[in-house]
């Protein structure tokens, strides 16, 4: 009698489970032999390791367990299997086997790195400072495109305590004794694209590769990354946050993976990672006119069990102040978010004063026109905006420079700040510009973003809205509930029974 595993979430229905033990990735089977009293099976393998073979042990009560080496043979080939003989010297071996230590050879399946480490100040002649330790993680997944892949991601970094390790709110300068209000990294998007070919490529010569070192069955890649570009904040308009009119750093990242982890059949290999960044000091600092930088000591691993397996502490902030990086982004954008344009928004959200006595505005706001009798709503209070259905549509994340609003049973929410899940291209898009009751309680939404016990139910009935049932109440009550939570609810749509 074979028993399966139930299918985790993203992976296709046509694999077999993957799972991660001491750095290797298998695919559990299981022989069962049937005993007295058989029971439901338990979700899961449990797994152990005995001189050095993988094995899977079968967890049924009542049966006797009995465990079968399922490590596939260093030789097997397969659909996910990359030849690590090949990786330095066949740009295609080399992409397919990067994108395998990076992310994942599934097209859009999720992956998380994490990260831990320190922070210190340099300045020439003087003693180094231990400033802060860090954390975060970036979370993505990989899609195919023409001649190669787009990696979607986004990513969260998180100032510490650099003796407690608490995450911190504010900060007080040891150079300066002033105490600022800490800015963490909330950078989306931080997308890459890896083609097998360069647009510019001639005969080849700019064919991908990242290079690697190969030590017996360890294998390296490397990446050193310069950057250099005009700054988001110019020195003239802010003076106090920005070291030069230049942003400048250098990124330098190692991916460390096994051969025979490349060689498997499954479409991503464990990794381990390390990063060093040298950079300036950070806007929120106020040491924009102070000699000197900043590096950055990390280290980390790509996650098993994704988002779940980072350290509650990092959950509980993003989940509080920014619920959408619990998921990778579904679509390419570009530019890429960094810590010095993240930071200008903020200023232009604040109304924050520049070097010229001019106050720095979010181009949304500078362009968005003041309200007249066409305005889509007539404004009374932050909670009394009246829609109409034609209005309200109007807000439904097509156009970048409007905000976007979404109904449940009339009470109208602004949804904007979670525009990665709201916004054209995105999975809840279909709930926006319009009251989304009945596929609240009808519809199957993607699986993480509200709470699972909020998770709309799969029904085969129409929903009489005048009718609702005690259940029905229940569910769309959590989704109040939720969405009152996590955005503001800015006005009502009478009209919201009429089901088109």
């Amino acid at each position: 009698q074979t028993h399966w595993t139930q299918r985790p979430r993203n992976r296709p229905a046509w694999r077999l489970p993957s799972t991660t033990n001491s750095g290797a990735m298998t695919r559990p089977a299981f022989l069962l032999v049937p005993g007295p009293a058989p029971r439901r099976a338990r979700p899961g393998p449990a797994r152990c390791r005995r001189r050095g073979a993988l094995v899977a042990v079968s967890a049924r009560d009542g049966e006797k367990k009995v465990k079968v080496d399922v490590r596939p043979e260093v030789g097997n080939r397969g659909l996910f299997s990359v030849n690590p003989e090949r990786v330095d010297e066949d740009p295609e071996t080399n992409l397919r086997g990067f994108i395998k230590t990076r992310g994942s050879l599934v097209p859009g399946e999720e992956f998380v790195f994490w990260w831990t480490g320190d922070i210190y100040g340099m300045v020439d002649e003087q003693a180094s400072t231990h400033l802060f330790a860090f954390e975060g993680y970036n979370i993505g997944r990989m899609v195919r495109v023409d001649g190669g892949w787009r990696m979607l991601t986004r990513e969260v970094g998180l100032y510490k305590d650099a003796t407690t390790g608490e995450i911190l709110t504010h900060w007080t300068n040891p150079k300066t004794q002033q105490t600022h209000q800490v800015v963490h990294v909330w950078n989306d998007p931080v997308n890459q694209q890896f083609l097998l070919r360069n647009s510019t490529s001639r005969n080849g010569s700019n064919a991908f590769r990242v290079p690697t070192t190969r030590s017996g069955d360890d294998l390296y890649w490397h990446a050193e990354v310069f950057l250099k570009y005009p700054s988001p904040l110019p020195k003239a308009e802010y003076p106090s946050k920005s070291q030069s009119d230049f942003y400048q750093s250098a990124e330098l990242f190692q991916f460390y993976t096994k051969a025979e982890d490349l060689q498997r059949d499954e479409p991503s290999a464990p990794c381990l990672i390390s990063w060093v960044r040298v950079g300036q000091w950070l806007p929120w600092m106020d040491m924009g006119d102070s000699p000197g930088k900043m590096v950055y000591h990390c280290r980390g691993k790509k996650l098993e069990g994704g988002y779940m397996d980072l350290p509650p502490a990092v959950r509980e902030i993003v989940e509080r102040e920014h619920p959408e990086y619990q998921e990778a982004p579904t679509n390419f954008q570009q530019p890429n978010e960094t810590s010095w344009s993240y930071y200008k928004k903020l200023l232009g959200q604040k109304g924050a004063p520049r070097a010229d006595g001019t106050i720095a505005k979010r181009p949304k706001e500078e362009e968005r026109a003041p309200q007249t009798a066409e305005a889509p709503f007539v404004e009374k209070s932050a909670r009394d905006m009246v829609f109409t259905r034609d209005q309200l549509a109007r807000f439904n994340g097509v156009d970048p420079s409007k905000p976007i609003y979404l109904s449940v049973m009339g009470r109208v929410f602004d949804v904007t700040k979670g525009a990665h899940h709201y916004r054209i291209g995105e999975p809840y898009n279909s709930l926006t510009g319009k009251d989304s009751t009945v596929e609240l309680l009808t519809g199957r939404l993607p699986s993480r973003g509200p709470p699972a016990a909020m998770e709309a139910k799969k029904v085969d009935v129409d929903i009489d809205v005048d009718a609702m049932s005690a259940d029905q109440l229940r569910d769309i009550a959590n989704w109040i509930e939720f969405f009152g939570k996590q955005y503001p609810e800015i006005g009502r749509f009478p009209g919201w029974r009429t089901i088109d």
